[in-house]
């Protein structure tokens, strides 16, 4: 029997992302939105072909009225389709504020703190998510504006650690046309139309503005240029790893690089090998590319000895002739000196 398109191209990504086994289980998050309900559809008329378990995940971000119906509406679809669902709340709005974030990065981190947390409730081995074509423009498009590298604009990945997209390369018009052709509802989230959000702007305002004025498949293109820059990024940052395992050596909790090694690399391997460095040494939080291409440009030097690089997360770079040597800031106690006169 020949699957529809939509469920063959997940079965198609599954397959490429050799997940899950047959017996192993995965986890799809399902807000409730299109996407997430024809990827949960097209994952339970999979499972049994392929032999995996399905369970669904929805959070309650409690950010609007009306948020409680969503779950509802969850919930009655996986009973029609006997899927497994688990439900959580979130408090985004007090994340939001400990963090001195956004409610929507706040709402991204809850979401996959929790669907993280239904994956190691249920010994899933993955975490599907309903990421599209549409999504993948967009994305790209917005870290074009805002100013990136190529791995910025390489995009969203069809696996990322223990995330599958399994919809990366689907048009969202498929999607809403395989919804019509199950007879499948969705719910709308009212806050995507408002233009307030970057995104939501780049949605309905330069998208579509690009694809009548410019390329009516504005969007199949932009994917396929983040996927042809994922490419080249995963091979840059192949030979990062092979350049770090060989010039680092770990001192404690700093790490030693040598420095000759990294001013003679290519830059961009040079930057990629800086970053895995950073990333090991306490995070890439707040690390900038100015940062990175400033702990480069000393490194490159002909008498760097001597000088240091304060870093975001509390950490330093310090050098030496030959090294480069990342870690903690060291705290500097300037010593009080007092006096007395003494009694004669």
């Amino acid at each position: 029997m020949r699957l529809p398109s939509l469920v063959a191209a997940v079965d198609r990504a599954l397959l490429a992302a050799g997940l899950p086994a047959r017996g192993e289980t995965i986890v799809v998050g399902l807000s409730g939105g299109a996407d997430s309900v024809a990827l949960t559809d097209a994952l339970a008329s999979l499972r049994r072909r392929r032999g995996f378990q399905l369970v669904a995940a929805h959070l309650d971000h409690g950010l609007r009225p009306g948020s409680a119906d969503d779950a509802a509406f969850c919930q009655a679809l996986c009973q029609a389709l006997d899927v497994s669902f688990r439900a959580g709340t979130a408090r985004v709005r007090a994340r939001a504020g400990r963090e001195k974030g956004g409610l929507e990065q706040a709402a991204r981190r809850e979401r996959y703190s929790f669907l993280r947390r239904v994956k190691d409730d249920e010994e899933a081995v993955a975490i599907a998510v309903a990421h599209t074509e549409d999504d993948q423009a967009e994305t790209l498009l917005l870290r074009l504006l805002r100013g990136t590298g190529a791995s910025g604009l390489a995009g969203m990945r069809p696996r990322s650690g223990d995330l599958l997209r399994p919809l990366l390369g689907v048009p969202r018009n498929a999607v809403l046309a395989y919804l019509r052709e199950r007879g499948l509802g969705w719910r709308e989230d009212p806050s995507n139309a408002d233009t307030a959000h970057t995104r939501n702007r780049v949605r309905h305002e330069l998208l579509p503005y690009l694809e009548e004025r410019f390329n009516p498949r504005i969007r199949a293109a932009l994917a396929r240029t983040a996927a042809l820059l994922a490419d080249e990024v995963s091979h840059i940052h192949a030979e990062a790893d092979i350049l770090l395992a060989k010039a680092a050596i770990r001192d404690g909790d700093a790490l030693v690089l040598d420095r000759l090694t990294l001013a003679k690399a290519p830059v961009a391997v040079a930057r990629a090998v800086l970053r895995l460095a950073l990333l090991e040494t306490g995070g890439l939080a707040g690390v900038e590319r100015g940062h990175v291409d400033r702990v480069l440009g000393v490194a490159a030097t002909r008498a760097p000895s001597g000088r240091c690089i304060p870093l975001p997360g509390g950490r330093e770079a310090r050098f030496t002739h030959r090294t480069l040597r990342l870690e903690k800031r060291a705290i500097r106690v300037t010593k009080a000196v007092s006096s007395s006169r003494q009694k004669p």
